[in-house]
């Protein structure tokens, strides 16, 4: 999925004369990981999952169009992430975009997509989209973060720990995708 540039940035430069301060240019030097990585897709099983939901929540197509592409943005940019707290060598069979790009370029790149996407959900003008993307980015964060430190501590935790942190981490972009299509639902459920 191409992202769009951002709207270019101007100012009033040298003797009057208007800069361009954001460029398109720009903007592909940012995104070059995460392009790299979209340009190899997975089996869009998100994709599906909202499909299948919205034959009950009968989402309008435009809030449909931007939640799915949101849902897909933050996939994507998580996947990035995910590599480098990993340490993988490959996704989806290539090389992972961090060993291309190196690991602060595809940070960069990751969390860029995620005020791309958050960007994205505010042009459907309803608050409450905002607020739960805030919320389950946070919790998918805390899910990762509880994963991370167990791994990197040899810490076992509880069985009841571990389904708080699948629930959070594993769970987290279909809980997303669900609850912002429920915002944006035509009927009451």
């Amino acid at each position: 999925m191409q992202l769009k540039p951002s709207q270019s940035i101007h100012r009033l430069g040298t003797f009057g004369m208007d800069e361009e301060l954001w460029t398109e240019r720009k903007e592909n030097i940012l995104l070059a990981p995460y392009e790299y990585l979209a340009q190899h897709p997975g089996k869009d099983i998100r994709g599906q999952f909202i499909a299948a939901f919205n034959v009950w929540l009968q989402v309008p197509h435009e809030s449909l169009d931007v939640i799915s592409s949101v849902v897909k943005l933050l996939h994507t940019a998580s996947l990035l992430i995910d590599d480098i707290e990993d340490a993988s060598e490959l996704r989806r069979g290539l090389p992972v975009a961090n060993n291309i790009f190196g690991v602060a370029q595809t940070i960069n790149s990751a969390n860029y997509v995620y005020f791309k996407a958050l960007s994205e959900l505010e042009t459907l003008d309803n608050p409450e989209l905002v607020k739960i993307f805030t919320s389950e980015l946070l919790n998918l964060h805390r899910g990762q973060g509880l994963d991370l430190y167990w791994r990197d501590t040899s810490t076992c935790p509880s069985e009841l720990e571990y389904l708080d942190m699948v629930n959070h981490k594993t769970g987290g972009l279909f809980r997303l995708a669900v609850k912002l299509m429920q915002a944006e639902s035509a009927t009451s459920m």
